[in-house]
């Protein structure tokens, strides 16, 4: 039997994708974007933390906001212990911090289904991103508003992460694609010919 981890690791391995425009998307919305990508070492409030060897469980202050929030996908402190613990991770890494969370989106979306209800719609439709909005503050509830009642993503907004993030991994995929189809055919290239 798979462990969670492994289910993750497999959903994201065989939809590059839409893993790719979920991490955009959230990121995005966390306003944690380095160079048109997500930023696995920024802090709330847009510090950056230098060792990624474990959560900085560090509280910063921002305008009237006050948040322990880390990464990418701006974990807080028990959060992501809690992520850490169920997948064994053993880093804040960006690896550790995708498959974190992938964990976090599959949780929220169990009553949609899952993962699936992403690979199903092919998109982060207004449903998913409000059932994704109790995870991340940014994401708009069915009424467009915070879950928390911090500022807020339009989700047209998170779309267009979403759909950057997706063309990137699909581009991705189709490069690696043929590298691969050519590994094959060495492979047994050499095998029939050795």
């Amino acid at each position: 039997m798979a462990t969670e981890r492994q289910i993750l690791e497999q959903w994201a391995k065989q939809n590059p994708g839409l893993f790719e425009g979920l991490k955009q998307a959230v990121a995005g919305a966390e306003g944690t974007i380095l160079g048109g990508k997500p930023g696995y070492n920024v802090m709330f409030g847009g510090g950056r933390v230098k060792d990624l060897s474990r959560h900085p469980d560090r509280v910063v202050r921002s305008g009237t906001y006050a948040s322990a929030a880390a990464g990418a996908y701006q974990f807080m402190p028990g959060t992501w212990q809690g992520v850490q613990k169920s997948l064994g991770l053993s880093d804040f890494g960006p690896q550790a911090q995708d498959i974190g969370m992938l964990k976090l989106a599959r949780d929220r979306l169990m009553p949609l289904g899952g993962l699936s209800a992403i690979s199903k719609a092919n998109t982060l439709t207004p449903e998913i991103q409000a059932a994704l909005a109790p995870e991340w503050a940014s994401f708009p509830t069915a009424t467009g508003s915070s879950y928390y009642g911090q500022p807020v993503k339009k989700a047209q907004e998170i779309q267009r992460f979403f759909e950057q993030g997706r063309q990137r991994g699909e581009q991705s995929a189709a490069t690696a694609a043929p590298t691969a189809q050519r590994s094959v055919e060495d492979i047994l290239s050499s095998v029939l010919s050795g």
